[in-house]
């Protein structure tokens, strides 16, 4: 299902937001397709939110104007609509709940993060 979740600010990939795996414990060929939708989406290259097949899995990334960015990779068994939908109200809840979104305190990331529960998870149920 949730192989990794990302939340960036501008294109610091070595020091993010949040990050479950740390991006050394993730596959290298997700991790460079996290950093290479975020640096495309962030220059106008790729739309500011998508949805692309790695290997087993896909990559869905929203970004914003303000440069922070939402990764999701989850394994291909999920809809590519969930992954979207998922992205979307994770940024939503993320803004409306962090008073810096640039700048938030680091523990309360992870506490806005499981608040917001995966589409595919209610699917299984």
């Amino acid at each position: 299902m949730l192989i990794g979740l990302y939340i960036l600010v501008d294109e610091e990939f070595s020091d993010p937001l949040y990050a479950d795996p740390d991006a050394e414990d993730l596959e290298e060929e997700y991790w460079a397709a996290v950093c290479e939708a975020v640096v495309e989406a962030l220059e106008g290259d790729r739309h500011a939110a998508g949805v692309e097949t790695i290997g087993e899995a896909w990559v869905g990334w929203r970004t914003q104007r303000s440069g922070l960015s939402f990764v999701a990779v989850v394994s291909d068994d999920v809809k590519q609509g969930s992954v979207t939908a998922y992205l979307q109200n994770l940024a939503r809840t993320y803004v409306d709940e962090v008073d810096d979104p640039l700048n938030p305190e680091r523990e309360g990331v992870e506490d806005v993060v499981v608040e917001v529960i995966p589409p595919w998870e209610d699917e299984d149920e």
